[in-house]
């Protein structure tokens, strides 16, 4: 008997369960009926040609009246010159360590050329005097025929050292590079050159 009650207990509740499915079908259909209208809508979105032209016009407009203002190309081109001096300087202390010659540098204005001794057989190579360097140093890289530099409207304090074989300097040198504060320093006994600038 205790069997017949159980069996009868789950067959109501299996009847009761199937009446509340069935009877929330409709609703299940409703959603999805009301889900699948949500994405099946043939709603195209972007942005028009006209935005896209009007944004294009304005970035054009705002690029041509304000950007050259935030970017002053002078200021790169000092810059470049201000690292192409240093290193011209760097270069020539190193060409007279390795070369065992002299090798001036002569700074006028706003240019600056490095010099080696005209001499072919090394007998001017410990020369100090400023017309024995006739040879013009070819400058590594380009290979162009003399290592030499300059910017107009940048100017350079004048000067005239040259770097011996054992790479010291001829004298202390503070060049100034343009106005904007920018200096290299020599120092005589080691050779060593570096951006001192403020």
């Amino acid at each position: 008997m205790p069997d017949k009650c159980i069996l009868w207990l789950v067959r109501q509740s299996a009847l009761q369960m199937s009446v509340i499915f069935i009877s929330s079908l409709p609703a299940i259909r409703n959603l999805q009926t009301q889900i699948s209208r949500r994405t099946n809508t043939n709603r195209q979105t972007g942005f028009t040609l006209v935005e896209l032209v009007m944004t294009m016009v304005i970035l054009g407009i705002l690029s041509a009246t304000i950007l050259p203002k935030f970017f002053d190309l002078s200021v790169y081109q000092q810059r470049a010159f201000f690292d192409d001096t240093l290193n011209a300087i760097r270069y020539a202390q190193k060409l007279a360590v390795t070369t065992g010659c002299n090798v001036q540098v002569a700074i006028a204005a706003n240019q600056f050329e490095l010099k080696r001794p005209t001499s072919s057989t090394r007998s001017n190579c410990a020369s100090t005097t400023s017309t024995d360097f006739g040879l013009a140093v070819t400058r590594p890289g380009s290979a162009e025929s003399s290592y030499q530099g300059s910017l107009s409207g940048i100017s350079l304090s004048t000067s005239t050292f040259y770097f011996s074989a054992s790479g010291k300097a001829s004298a202390d040198q503070q060049i100034n590079v343009g106005s904007n504060g920018n200096q290299i320093s020599v120092i005589k006994d080691t050779g060593f050159v570096y951006d001192s600038s403020s």
